[in-house]
């Protein structure tokens, strides 16, 4: 029997009752919390569509997606006003240029998630990672709020992910990578838009993986390809690493479920070598953009070493 793609209605419930625990228990941020909470219906709908009918269009799904972008806009000043960039800040300035500009990063962000979301554990302990930087900053900076929502994200995460790894007795669905890519997305905007000590590129270096794959997947697909970005392909990094380093690992006739369970840790580790230099720095544009940089080669390096099989001779003959 397939499994439920169900994960995100569990995580809509876990977070609306931490929102409905921060009301009763009179937390200053109740109403912060709240609004926030509220502001990804459309985009969890249109991932609920998805999930039950498979028949929902992407452009209707990003265009959701967009509608929640706006109301957290409208709620809670959610906008992207700098990237400490002396000419695109100053266009950022401009309410209206920041007003698209940040719904189109916070749709895609969104979205993101849901490109990495293939094997089991993959989206979720990826998010996990994510949130928790975003959380230890946000500590740091004695914003409770922003602290409190990220760690209760994280506990719905841990629960999910203790039925999704290994062997996946359920999955996130389109409706819980974009839960959880909305909410990674609103909390990245809203410590950098409090918090002017914050580098704009801390976010992004820690979400720089399911980012850059995203664009990766639009480059492959569009420019490469010739095909349109939105048709779905079995060429991201996380389906080669199955296909190529598993099958190398546990040979070619090991079970299915096992390899699908050794592909997420790769994705985990490299993760991880963006999350570890984005704390370090996360005050430092400067060093923040060198590394995006560096993690960007890295990743197009990788990705054609294997794509191409250019790898050890001993991984080859195995392969």
């Amino acid at each position: 029997m397939p499994a439920p793609r169900l994960g995100g209605i569990g995580l809509f419930l876990a977070l609306g009752a931490c929102a409905g625990l921060s009301f009763l228990k009179g937390d200053a941020f109740r109403k912060e919390y709240v609004l926030l909470y509220s502001a990804v219906l459309p985009a969890f709908l249109a991932g609920l569509g998805e999930d039950l009918t498979g028949r929902l269009k992407v452009k209707w799904r990003l265009g959701l997606i967009g509608i929640s972008a706006c109301l957290a806009i409208f709620f809670l000043s959610a906008k992207i006003t700098r990237l400490d960039l002396p000419g695109i800040d100053l266009a950022l300035s401009i309410s209206l240029i920041s007003f698209f500009f940040t719904v189109f990063a916070v749709t895609g962000v969104t979205n993101s998630i849901n490109i990495i979301d293939g094997f089991n554990g993959l989206a979720s302990m990826v998010s996990i990672i994510i949130l928790l930087s975003l959380s230890f900053v946000s500590y740091k900076l004695s914003d409770y709020f922003l602290t409190t929502f990220a760690l209760s994200l994280v506990g719905a995460l841990t629960g999910f992910f203790l039925l999704n790894y290994p062997a996946g007795f359920i999955f996130l669905g389109d409706s819980g990578a974009y839960f959880t890519g909305f909410y990674i997305a609103e909390i990245s905007v809203l410590l950098v838009n409090k918090h002017p000590e914050v580098s704009p590129w801390f976010p992004f270096l820690v979400c720089i993986y399911p980012i850059f794959e995203t664009l990766f997947s639009i480059y492959r697909r569009k420019v490469i390809k010739g095909t349109s970005p939105g048709l779905p392909d079995a060429l991201h990094l996380h389906s080669i690493i199955f296909k190529i380093i598993t099958k190398w690992l546990l040979g070619p006739l090991a079970d299915k479920t096992l390899r699908n369970a050794l592909t997420s840790p790769f994705l985990w580790a490299l993760t991880m070598l963006s999350v570890i230099p984005a704390l370090l720095f996360w005050d430092h544009t400067l060093a923040l953009l060198f590394i995006s940089f560096l993690f960007g080669l890295f990743y197009v390096y990788f990705y054609w070493k294997l794509i191409y099989l250019k790898m050890p001779k001993y991984i080859r003959k195995k392969t």
